[in-house]
């Protein structure tokens, strides 16, 4: 009977003791809940799972810390780049006014035409410096409207002349789906998808299709360039990566992958018979 009774006397202190760490694990979980909300306070309890919660706190405070750190020098970083692109718009502007007038005083000096175009260059990577310092300084500011994608077709063709050989073909249905985002951002993303077919020389005609189902819309930009090679394919989108037959500064299409994500989407690139097929998913978030 005794040994009966101490039996059940343990099982029942088992029983509130389980129940007691269960109920200091949900707080302990609670409060990592509401650390994530920004309410830091922490419980004055002193028990065995007090040296847990006060580890967890600090741990906590310490990545918020890094992070607050690491956005301000990420701020820093890009305003620096800004400036940076600022202050080499000035002197090209004005070298390429000098330029101009070299030209009219000696119209056929070759070396002349190859300086000028050198220093478009410039002023061409300037800009995309000032546009990535835009871009990631605005990451969670994106515009949201919506327009059908035909539309943002014709005004990036309106911004951006395809080589003259080049046939460009559209379907239908662009006018048809519409998408949700910021028009002028998602515009430059489709510029530098274009310049990337623009620019093979192998290139002479661009397909751009659209399709829709209940998860996402797309739209897809596919060339008779020649492809991308295997090896280059998961490099493509890096910043800064180019192939080394490459006259850009590989900045377009990791441009181009950014602004996708930052409007709900992705890009993704595949080779067809003939040449390449980049596809934007636009996916039915709000």
């Amino acid at each position: 009977m005794i040994y009966l009774f101490w039996t059940i006397s343990l099982l029942f202190l088992y029983y509130i003791l389980e129940n007691k760490k269960k109920k200091r694990i949900n707080e302990i979980i609670y409060l990592i809940d509401k650390m994530k909300d920004q309410n830091y306070k922490i419980p004055m309890k002193q028990d065995d799972f007090s040296i847990l919660e006060d580890k967890i706190y600090k741990l906590f405070i310490e990545i918020v810390e890094a992070k607050e750190i690491s956005t301000e020098n990420s701020e820093k970083q890009i305003e620096y780049l800004e400036d940076i692109a600022h202050q080499i718009k000035t002197p090209i502007t004005g070298m390429l006014f000098s330029i101009e007038n070299l030209e009219l005083e000696y119209p056929e000096k070759e070396s002349i035409e190859i300086l000028k175009r050198q220093i478009l260059r410039l002023n061409s990577l300037a800009d995309i410096l000032l546009k990535l310092s835009s871009l990631d300084a605005n990451k969670d500011m994106m515009k949201s409207e919506e327009f059908n994608l035909q539309e943002l077709v014709d005004y990036a063709l309106d911004n951006f002349t395809l080589r003259e050989d080049i046939i460009l073909e559209t379907q239908d249905i662009l006018k048809e789906n519409i998408i949700c985002g910021d028009f002028y951002w998602l515009a430059e993303a489709l510029i530098n998808i274009l310049k990337n077919a623009n620019n093979r020389m192998a290139c002479n005609k661009i397909f751009i299709s659209s399709s829709k189902n209940p998860l996402y819309t797309s739209l897809v930009i596919s060339d008779n360039g020649g492809g991308v090679e295997k090896e280059n394919m998961r490099k493509i989108f890096k910043r800064f990566y180019k192939t080394p037959d490459s006259d850009g500064f590989g900045i377009g299409l990791a441009m181009a992958k950014s602004i996708a994500e930052k409007n709900n989407g992705e890009i993704s690139v595949r080779n067809t018979e003939d040449g390449a097929s980049f596809e934007i998913k636009f996916y039915n978030v709000t």
